[in-house]
């Protein structure tokens, strides 16, 4: 386990919440640079809505897949396209834990945030709360934190992991596109959710956070070294 890398990861969440307790107008001003007189215009926008679906349901079918590659891997006793069981249990159990029990199961289940197009300075009834602040503006499905922003960044790691897997395969221009269009697509979902008044800035960002601990905190599940991962 990557003892570093986890503090700096819990160091860097403890900032952010220091941050936008300390300056919560913070969350109000970026949401706010989205509004008008009509809501949430880029809400509607078609393209970026058609995208937002296509990585939403990736996010799905990703832990799905995960699964059966190690149901099928344990069962033949071998990697299944060069990925081994142990990271498709490693995949499965970031999906598992980060976006699903974490984020959706406990945080946006009893937090009781409300969403940007929600709160009252954006033409909604709830009231704004900072991001540290359990409240009750919302019932359910609530906005801290995002769950898309959690599962894009489960799909991120995902996809960085398989391109390492695969690197020597592949040449370092495609290799370098690979990783640039994964960031690139966790960029977009942040941006869309923010944009669209489905969450404040606080939420997709540490949605990240906690995403990258947990997989921080997995990594032993990984097979070592992961470029050896089809020989185990």
């Amino acid at each position: 386990m990557n003892s570093r890398l986890i503090l700096a990861l819990v160091a860097l969440m403890a900032a952010l919440l220091a941050l936008f307790s300390l300056v919560p107008a913070l969350d109000l001003g970026v949401a706010g640079y989205f509004h008008d007189a009509t809501g949430f215009p880029l809400a509607t926008n078609p393209v970026i809505s058609a995208l937002r679906t296509v990585f939403w349901d990736a996010t799905i079918v990703v832990p799905v897949l995960a699964l059966g590659f190690l149901a099928v891997g344990l069962l033949l006793r071998r990697p299944i396209l060069g990925i081994a069981p142990r990271l498709s249990g490693y995949v499965l159990a970031l999906f598992l834990l980060g976006p699903g029990l974490l984020v959706n199961g406990i945080l946006k289940a009893h937090w009781g945030r409300a969403r940007p197009m929600n709160v009252v300075d954006f033409g909604g009834g709830a009231q704004f709360t900072p991001a540290w602040t359990i409240t009750d503006q919302c019932a359910k499905n609530c906005s801290f934190v995002s769950g898309e922003g959690a599962g894009t960044m489960a799909l991120t790691i995902t996809c960085l992991l398989i391109l390492a897997l695969w690197r020597d395969r592949m040449s370092v221009p495609l290799y370098r596109l690979g990783q640039g269009g994964a960031l690139a697509m966790l960029a977009f979902v942040g941006f869309q959710r923010v944009a669209s008044g489905g969450h404040f800035l606080s939420d997709v960002v540490l949605s990240w956070c906690l995403v990258a601990l947990i997989a921080a905190v997995l990594a032993p599940l990984l097979p070592r070294p992961l470029g050896l991962a089809n020989k185990g």
